[in-house]
């Protein structure tokens, strides 16, 4: 299966925000925080999902962008 660096982004923003809201709802925060743990867990999906599909078209050369 052959994904891009845009479909490696957009599944590591999707990952890191769902991830991050159910933290914050677990830990009970206040509607401030829980919007900057949603920002800081999608910025660092994004940042992954990125990382990983740039680091697969490396190593396998199959990467469509």
């Amino acid at each position: 299966m052959e994904i891009g660096k845009s479909a490696g982004t957009a599944l590591g923003m999707l990952a890191g925000t769902t991830l991050a809201s159910g933290i914050a709802f677990l830990a009970g925060m206040g509607p401030t925080l829980l919007t900057l743990t949603v920002c800081a867990g999608g910025a660092a999906g994004t940042a992954a999902g990125y990382s990983a599909a740039f680091w697969l078209e490396r190593s396998h050369g199959k990467l469509q962008n």
